[in-house]
């Protein structure tokens, strides 16, 4: 008593919270133990007593009512005491009893079987010799095969004056609790007898769905997972309820006797298992008892595997399920109760109420099941017993999942306030660091923006070299009257270049006839280092061709490659990875003949409404690998006037846009080549400058980019 005001001591929220539902309880007790006094008086509602009930148990489902009729009445054996209560049982129980019209009132009265889960019910009346089949329900039909349309099983009879009728019924749960509480009363009396129940019933739901809601906003507030166990734990506990009084078979699923058979053992399962995950993170027993936790969780898969029996359908699978959850929920309430006691000397106070919570539920769960078997003579905690000690359960647990969302902040004020201590003292000395290191950046930020601003400047300067380098518009214009080139550096100096000459080829092809030449570049890297190498690799271009001017483009890439090899790499024994994709076409004038030869870069002619591909060698210039033994080879096409030559650097097609986010590709850009074709090239430009930013949109260039147009 005085550890329960210590726990109580201090919190009047508590009280209001704990005693508003007891209260309801309470008044729901007396209330109906006054009115079935009263009852009693009025001789309306009459329990048939164990003496007068005689059993047969059918283990082989094999007799039939006539069967059962002509068996002697040693046959059956005496009801020692209690209801007819038979356990976890798959038999056939045949009930036998004897009712006379002079007990009652009147001969109109109702036979009921207060439990709502039995799977088989037939009642028969014996008159004379004769038998005869007054009704045939239970779960395994449709909820619309009961005569009268209620959750527990009733049957008008007709008792006629001065006469005793003999009844049998056949009673089989498929596994579950089989226990058959008869009575007889008028419908006035059942009709008072229900409306004491649903009051009792009516405010445990009530209850149950206001600890949920409660608990559910506390879980949006504090994001806990055993909260949100909790939550699931109240919803499964408030299925299970509904389908152990009957009402979900009777309100939600009426039509499915499979789902009357199943929802016990899974709803259950499904509880038991909510109980057991809330109680590993409520108790924090990874932390407190690791190997106790480690047992928990092969429980709840186990559990879990459970639920999906119940949902089989087979009677022997929901058997074992409904078993399975009743052992394994008595095991874990006893199992819990040390183990909340050790976590709360561990000074871990929010499980003083997780401890009470379960200390009520054991002994309403004994209570009950010392009803069951006969040990306790209580009608009304057999019916309402249960139900107590879970509200309570449920209530307490709720207080205790306040009271530990009140230590955590009561935790967390303290370290709040000793981190304010700790800030202070901290702001102080960096106040001080502060003021020196100010004077320091200040100093060292003069300095990098002193060096970035001579960076900048060398690189600007790089930019107007490498400009130099490249062949200038009026360069252009003198070899290809219609032409254009795009050049866009993804920094401020580029990897890629282009390049453009004229030769005369004299020999066996055709003597003196003008060539004109073009080249796109692409080295490797951006910025400076591949501005370096795109410089070095122009000037290595136009030394090579001057000095082969009638060698043909392949012979000139494999010149132009030891070249580059030499220059690169040089004597030195560890080799540059450094290197170049190169895309080099000469139009012969007279002829129109267009050679090409290309280390992993190709050229694409338009003409009309169709492409002329001219594929290079997939190798690179300038590094020694496997490339080196792969020779380059030339191809040739016989173009026509105002054939479009195109060349593109992979900078164009690797760019990734548009409205995924993906490569444009060589598909891509050729589709839009294709849009506008008939457009001069002046316009073209301007159309592809527009659409590779639209394609681009917000993302970064991703490569240098390099484009050449060339009308023939």
């Amino acid at each position: 008593m005085y550890k329960l005001k210590n726990i109580l001591k201090g919190r009047p929220y508590l009280y209001a919270l704990i005693g508003f539902p007891i209260a309801i309880i309470a008044f729901s007790m007396i209330w109906i133990v006054w009115q079935r006094q009263k009852a009693g008086i009025q001789n309306n509602y009459y329990k048939i007593p164990h003496g007068l009930i005689t059993f047969y148990e059918d283990s082989k489902h094999e007799l039939s009512i006539d069967q059962i009729a002509s068996l002697s009445e040693e046959s059956f054996s005496q009801l020692q005491s209690g209801v007819p209560n038979f356990g976890f049982n798959r038999s056939n129980i045949w009930l036998r009893f004897e009712l006379n019209r002079n007990v009652f009132q009147d001969h109109q009265k109702i036979l009921e079987i207060k439990n709502p889960l039995l799977n088989v019910v037939e009642l028969y009346e014996r008159s004379g010799s004769e038998v005869y089949l007054l009704n045939r329900t239970g779960d395994n039909f449709s909820f619309s095969s009961r005569g009268n349309v209620h959750r527990y099983y009733r049957f008008p009879l007709n008792l006629e004056s001065g006469t005793a009728k003999v009844y049998y019924i056949k009673i089989n749960s498929g596994g579950e609790q089989l226990l058959a509480p008869l009575a007889v009363g008028s419908a006035q009396a059942l009709a008072q007898r229900d409306g004491e129940d649903q009051l009792v019933r009516g405010s445990y739901f009530g209850i149950i769905l206001f600890v949920l809601l409660f608990n559910l906003f506390v879980y949006f507030i504090v994001k806990e997972k055993s909260t949100l166990y909790y939550i699931y734990y109240n919803f499964f506990l408030l299925m299970l309820q509904l389908s152990l009084g009957g009402y979900a078979f009777q309100y939600l699923w009426p039509g499915s006797p499979f789902m009357a058979n199943a929802a016990t053992p899974l709803f259950a399962s499904l509880g038991v298992f909510a109980l057991v995950r809330f109680s590993q993170f409520f108790l924090d027993l990874q932390r407190f008892y690791p190997r106790f936790n480690k047992i928990f969780k092969y429980a709840g898969i186990a559990l879990l595997f459970n639920s999906v029996l119940g949902l089989s359908g087979q009677e022997s699978l929901i058997y074992f399920s409904v078993v399975f959850v009743n052992i394994t929920a008595l095991l874990i309430n006893v199992a819990i109760i040390p183990i909340a006691v050790g976590v709360y000397r561990a000074n871990f106070k929010p499980a003083r109420y997780f401890l009470l919570a379960f200390l009520l539920l054991i002994i309403t769960v004994f209570g009950f099941i010392s009803t069951n078997l006969g040990i306790l003579q209580n009608d009304f905690f057999a019916e309402y017993g249960l139900l107590i000690g879970s509200i309570a359960e449920v209530v307490l647990l709720s207080l205790a999942i306040v009271d530990r969302f009140k230590q955590f902040k009561d935790q967390a004020l303290v370290t709040l306030k000793q981190m304010n201590i700790l800030q202070k003292e901290q702001n102080q000395r960096l106040e001080q660091m502060v003021l020196e290191r100010t004077a320091e950046i200040q100093k060292q930020k003069s300095e990098i923006e002193q060096k970035n601003e001579e960076i900048l400047s060398s690189i600007r300067y790089a930019e107007r070299i490498q400009k130099n380098v490249l062949p200038s518009e009026e360069d252009m214009s003198k070899l290809f009257k219609d032409h254009f080139v795009i050049y866009q550096p993804k920094d401020i100096v580029s990897g890629d270049f282009y390049w453009i000459g004229k030769t005369k080829l004299n020999g066996v092809v055709s003597p003196a006839h003008e060539v004109l030449l073009m080249a796109v570049g692409d080295c490797t890297g951006h910025g400076v280092p591949g501005a370096m190498v795109s410089i070095l690799s122009s000037n290595l271009l136009r030394e090579t061709v001057l000095q082969n001017p009638e060698v043909p483009p392949h012979l000139m890439l494999e010149k132009l490659d030891e070249r580059m090899q030499l220059a690169i790499n040089g004597t030195s024994h560890e080799y540059a990875s450094d290197g170049m994709d190169l895309g080099f076409w000469a139009l012969q004038t007279d002829t129109m003949e267009l050679r090409f030869a290309g280390a992993n870069l190709n050229v694409s002619v338009r003409r009309n409404n169709s492409w002329i591909d001219l594929l290079g060698t997939r190798r690179p210039l300038g590094m020694r690998d496997h490339y080196t033994q792969k020779p380059f080879e030339m191809s040739t096409a016989q173009v026509q006037p105002n054939d479009v030559i195109y060349c593109w650097t992979d900078g164009v097609t690797d760019q990734f846009g548009g409205t995924q986010g993906k490569k444009l590709k060589t598909k891509g850009i050729k589709s839009t080549l294709e849009e506008i074709a008939h457009l001069p090239l002046s316009n073209q430009k301007e159309y592809l400058l527009k659409f590779l930013k639209d394609w681009r949109g917000g993302l970064e260039q991703t490569d240098d980019i390099c484009f050449s147009a060339v009308k023939v």
